[in-house]
């Protein structure tokens, strides 16, 4: 919990501000209130963020950076993307209201471009190269933000109440309509987050290692 007082620094501001977008979410996110919450004017965050736009970029800095990810020297680009992602994974798990702003802003701090190019390098061990080697870097980020946002992305609304699963609204529906739904319900109600995240994971993975 960040408690006012104390020498302000961009990290602690980046700090109190992915707190306060836990809290509140983007939508409920201001400089004033984020200033409120280090005990100083709004104006005064300035002196470490340049702007609002420099602040968010640094709040997905700090997720990233929060859970370093690991050096594996003998890890093939396989299984070192793939520890990568279940990270990451869990990061955006942690902060779900922070992942419209994941799903829509570029790396664009120094600490963010050094992952990125370390990501990129590990793609161009599995001689992925050139522009493809972006498109594989983006497909594996896509999948994960995208899945995770399925998940859990409601919690990510303001005002939007999980709803009950597929299986209990799917029920509502008419078998003779919807047979093939109907049919796979029992297997669906078996549905597991971690068991599709890796089911999906594996399957692009065929593709890019090929």
């Amino acid at each position: 919990m960040t408690k006012p007082g104390g020498t302000l620094t961009r990290q602690r501001v980046l700090e109190a501000a992915l707190q306060l977008i836990d809290q509140e979410g983007l939508e409920g996110f201001s400089m004033r209130k984020l200033g409120a919450m280090l005990g100083v004017e709004a104006m005064s965050l300035y002196n470490h963020v340049e702007s609002k736009r420099a602040l968010f970029d640094g709040v997905i800095e700090l997720l990233i950076t929060q859970e370093p990810y690991p050096e594996q020297p003998d890890a093939t680009p396989r299984e070192e993307l793939w520890t990568f992602a279940h990270a990451f994974r869990d990061i955006l798990r942690a902060h779900p209201r922070v992942l419209p702003l994941v799903a829509t802003s570029p790396l664009r701090t120094p600490e963010t471009l050094v992952m990125l190019d370390r990501l990129l390098a590990t793609v161009q061990r599995a001689q992925i190269t050139g522009v493809q080697a972006i498109y594989a870097l983006q497909c594996l980020v896509g999948f994960i933000v995208g899945h995770t946002w399925i998940e859990i992305g409601s919690q990510s609304v303001a005002g939007l109440e999980p709803g009950p699963n597929g299986p209990m609204v799917w029920r509502q529906f008419p078998a003779e309509r919807y047979p093939t739904l109907h049919a796979l319900l029992p297997e669906i109600a078996q549905w597991n987050p971690d068991d599709e995240f890796d089911f999906g994971l594996q399957a692009l993975f065929q593709c890019l290692f090929a």
